[in-house]
């Protein structure tokens, strides 16, 4: 049997559907479920670079992660994670990779990053043992993945077959790679399917009554959520859906149907059936009401909006928010990543747009917000640009240098963007299909509001006071330190706004002060 091979680092919220008669063997959930291990990040807490701080953040992740639900914590957990490990060749986060040295638009560099790297090598080993004496077809859906790709392909020998959307579309650039010249080519890519527990976690609280029981299982078999009713659209037949060791990690029976995620170019897919994705916003509205209608979640790539609703995509198609908003069902989560810099956008356009995603226009939510990058195949299209060519050595270019007439220079872009990610810290990583079907958090009762995104730890203190007891935020990055008298009461905010009532006032003013300012308190 032939076996489809996921390479680090695709969305770790979603799972490839790989053919009938084709196993899978996804090496990106190994190694996620690997670096986010409880009991590893606990232990490796103090040996890491960086500092105190650093291993507070790798002790809250922990606690965290230990909880096993899978929200907006989760996430950030994972992220963190992700962002403590360390290696020679790349830096890992949420949503991406950097290559330490080079350039990922660089052959040469991603090569050089394949070669160094030490953190795929479990997963490589893996996928030596798991492909022996079959055929192995290597999906590579996203640039970040080629570093692995790459150390896979030298690793496994020639031919094996790459594939995925990422091939499709460099194809051209990927064939003239020397190493590459042993590997057969195929466009086809596999549908991906966001993992069961992040779809059934955001409509928790709108589950259709029914009779039937169901339930969802993790990695290693537990289950994480079960119940009685719908999580979905109706499925007599019931599913099972599978991960790469074999293990299932979804099932149920009257209404659990997988939710396909679509991102880029990819079609949405007919003949029925959920959907959430990742589009320009230009596309999603013009994508007919039957398929909207079936939409669970959708992140919308903007590079402007006006106080009409009216948004400009990535490469300058105009839609109408209220329009596109009113055509999906009810409750559906709708959220905009703003990319700052495009041609003709001021400062003050960009400033404004980010201020009507904040204040919720259209019942569109911010999920991000990152500098503008041209598209080498997708050009902008509303006015005049001129392309530079791609640099030097960038044989794999996939964004071009422009200039254009009234836009933001990049000392604007760099300052608009810390300006916003200091307001807004932590903003969901636009990428990540599970972002997209996560609703907005639900208000929690009157009081102190508790950052969900918070564990109190102890450790050695990041302020040279020795150890203590720290509430760590894993949003905004920051501690503070407890006194011994009120670790027991701040622990308790979490599931009790009052636990702080007993304090005199100016105490409890200036604590919750201070727990604001680091992030604890929302």
């Amino acid at each position: 049997m032939d076996v489809l091979v996921v390479p680090p680092l695709a969305d770790f919220t979603t799972v490839v559907a790989p053919p009938p008669g084709m196993a899978l063997l996804d090496l990106n959930e190994h190694l996620v479920r690997r670096l986010a291990d409880p009991a590893r990040l606990r232990a490796a807490a103090d040996r890491r670079p960086g500092g105190p701080l650093t291993a507070l953040i790798g002790r809250a992740a922990a606690a965290i992660l230990a909880r096993g639900a899978y929200d907006d914590a989760h996430v950030r957990a994972v992220g963190a994670a992700l962002g403590l490990a360390a290696d020679p060749a790349v830096r890992l986060a949420v949503d991406g990779l950097e290559l330490t040295e080079g350039s990922e638009e660089s052959s040469r560099d991603l090569l050089g990053a394949a070669r160094r790297c030490e953190l795929f090598a479990p997963e490589i080993e893996l996928a030596r043992e798991v492909t022996r004496g079959r055929r192995a077809h290597i999906v590579i859906d996203r640039a970040d993945q080629l570093p692995a790709a790459f150390a896979l392909v030298a690793a496994l020998g020639e031919g094996m077959t790459l594939c995925g959307r990422h091939v499709a579309e460099h194809r051209a650039a990927l064939r003239r790679i020397p190493e590459l010249a042993g590997v057969r080519w195929d466009a086809w890519s596999p549908e991906h399917l966001i993992r069961p527990p992040w779809c059934e976690t955001a409509r928790a609280d709108t589950r259709a009554t029914s009779p039937d029981e169901w339930a969802l299982q993790a990695d290693g078999g537990e289950t994480v959520s079960w119940g009685r009713g719908d999580v979905g659209a109706a499925s007599p037949d019931g599913w099972v859906l599978r991960a790469g060791g074999g293990e299932v990690i979804g099932s149920g029976r009257g209404g659990v149907e997988p939710v396909r995620w679509v991102v880029g170019e990819r079609s949405v897919p007919g003949g029925g059936g959920p959907w959430a994705g990742r589009l320009d916003v230009a596309r999603a509205a013009a994508l007919p009401g039957e398929a909207l209608a079936r939409c669970r979640g959708l992140t919308l790539m903007l590079t402007r909006v006006d106080f009409l609703g009216v948004a400009t995509g990535l490469t300058g198609g105009a839609a109408d928010l209220r329009r596109l908003r009113a055509a999906l069902p009810p409750g559906v989560p709708m959220t905009g990543e703003l990319a700052v810099g495009a041609p003709g956008v001021s400062a003050e356009a960009a400033e404004e747009s980010m201020e009507l995603l904040a204040g919720g226009l259209a019942g569109v939510r911010p999920a991000g917000v990152r500098p503008y990058r041209m598209g080498v195949r997708a050009p902008w299209t509303a006015g005049e640009v001129l392309m530079r060519p791609p640099r030097a050595g960038h044989d794999l270019a996939r964004w071009a240098e422009f200039d254009a007439p009234g836009g933001m220079s990049p000392d604007e872009v760099a300052i608009l963007l810390r300006r916003w990610v200091e307001r807004l810290p932590g903003l969901p990583a636009g990428r990540l299909a599970a972002c997209s079907v996560a609703g907005p958090a639900a208000p929690g009762p009157p009081g102190a509001a508790w950052d969900p995104c918070t564990e109190v730890v102890a450790g050695a203190g990041p302020d040279g006071r020795g150890p203590g007891t720290f509430a760590v935020n894993l949003r905004s990055g920051r501690s503070i330190r407890l006194h011994h008298l009120l670790v027991a009461p701040v622990s308790r905010l979490a599931a009790d706004p009052h636990a702080l009532d007993h304090l005199a006032e100016p105490a409890r003013r200036r604590l919750t002060a201070e727990l604001a300012a680091a992030g604890v308190l929302r």
